[in-house]
């Protein structure tokens, strides 16, 4: 079968799980902020701000560094792989729970909490960012498995999804729900990476050296650590001018402010995230093009750019067409003071849905890592500094938010033509 045609017959089990991860914000965090009230609802908003920051050091930046070298690997190598992954989460765990300890208890805003309902909060967000940052995305990706995986996703969702509508009435009770989905997709998504691989290497789960029981290597963890590593700062930083403006400019607004730049913020996310199955199917068929050659990689990796572009300008004219029917049901969010946060954060989805393939082409070349690696710093730059300073409303907030996205797309392009430039000097000199 033609790459084409496995593509498009590979896309509707990814979308339906994709539509219910989409339906997840746009229904159920409407109803939990009419339950909590936007103040409450900021105060929630930060708890997931920071389980996902935290989240990132969990996850290792694999989703980067392991893909890649996955997508052309044999068996044998991709178990190895994966015990380095296993285990070199398993150590980051540690210092990724007492932290989240910590904010919990300190640093996210409750005055009026009593102090068991604190450590409370405090608990289930430290579990929550343990478990966001495990699932084994690097691998399914990596082996073409996402629309097979899609089915256990959409099962989760669709279950998650009826849950919170149910019982999310607090900000303990979201949290906990989020905690059980979140693993129960890490366990699945590891328990089949661990039986195929298996099947493949034919190995027991006892057989290998010293430090090896299943999926923990204690002699891998070192390696892993070394592998993730140099994708793990670019991870945080580029979800900082995403997920973290919040928590940065939770010091000049109000908690009203917090919750309504939040609800905003996850909704357009959510339609942004739309485009993560598509992306995370083409990525291994972007890498797989380079052996052809850079061009023939980069010329398959634009047309899907004009695709994601078109996809996010009809996104926004549909928002502006939905945005009058929907702004009744929005009563409790405040709609006047919404509407100007989502239009301008609504400028994301063309911007992040046409740049993103060009985003893992860049990736995938290994030729790009240092002007990658500087494209993320910048957006974290502009990000995190533009909301120290200047992310004083939920309307500013979002400007921001886009303004480090754009810059983010302008220093890529830049880094590329620097490397460029500096390999024709070196091959002249």
């Amino acid at each position: 079968m033609s790459r084409p045609a496995t593509l498009l017959r590979s896309l509707p089990p990814v979308y339906a799980a994709a539509a219910v991860r989409v339906a997840f914000p746009l229904l159920v965090l409407p109803v939990v902020a009419q339950r909590l009230g936007l103040a409450e609802f900021g105060r929630l908003g930060l708890c997931l701000v920071w389980a996902n920051l935290l989240a990132l050091v969990v996850e290792g930046g694999f989703l980067a560094a392991a893909t890649r070298h996955a997508v052309v690997a044999d068996a044998a190598r991709r178990l190895q792989l994966a015990r380095r992954v296993f285990s070199a989460r398993c150590v980051l765990c540690l210092p990724v729970a007492l932290a989240a300890l910590g904010v919990g208890a300190w640093v996210i805003p409750g005055e009026a909490l009593a102090s068991a309902d604190r450590w409370e909060t405090a608990l289930l967000l430290a579990v929550l960012a343990c478990v966001l940052g495990w699932p084994a995305t690097w691998y399914l990706q990596a082996t073409s498995q996402l629309h097979r995986w899609a089915r256990v996703e959409l099962a989760v969702a669709a279950t998650a999804l009826a849950l919170n509508l149910w019982l999310a009435h607090s900000v303990a009770a979201f949290l906990a729900l989020q905690c059980l989905s979140a693993g129960a997709l890490a366990a699945l998504g590891w328990r089949r990476t661990w039986h195929e691989l298996r099947a493949a290497t034919d190995v027991a789960e006892a057989d290998g050296p010293a430090g090896v029981r299943g999926l923990w290597a204690r002699a891998e963890v070192a390696a892993g650590l070394r592998l993730g590593g140099p994708m793990l700062p670019v991870a945080v930083i580029g979800s900082a001018y995403s997920l973290a403006l919040p928590a940065v400019a939770a010091h000049q607004l109000g908690r009203v402010e917090l919750g309504t730049y939040y609800l905003a913020d996850r909704i357009v996310r959510a339609l942004v995230a739309a485009g993560d199955p598509l992306v995370q199917l083409v990525y291994p068929r972007i890498v797989a093009r380079f052996p052809h050659g850079p061009r023939v990689a980069l010329a398959y990796a634009l047309r899907w750019c004009g695709l994601g572009l078109l996809a996010g300008l009809a996104l926004m004219a549909a928002g502006w067409l939905a945005w009058p029917w929907a702004a009744p049901l929005l009563r409790a969010a405040e709609p006047a003071r919404l509407a100007p946060v989502a239009a301008t954060l609504g400028l994301l989805l063309p911007l992040v849905l046409g740049w993103r393939f060009a985003a893992y082409w860049m990736l995938g070349s290994g030729r790009y890592d240092s002007a990658y690696r500087a494209c993320i710093v910048v957006g974290g730059l502009v990000g995190l500094g533009g909301a120290w300073w200047l992310g004083d409303s939920a309307t500013a907030l979002a400007a921001i938010a886009v303004a480090a996205e754009t810059a983010v797309m302008l220093a890529a392009v830049g880094g590329m033509l620097w490397t460029e430039a500096r390999r024709r000097r070196a091959a002249a000199g």
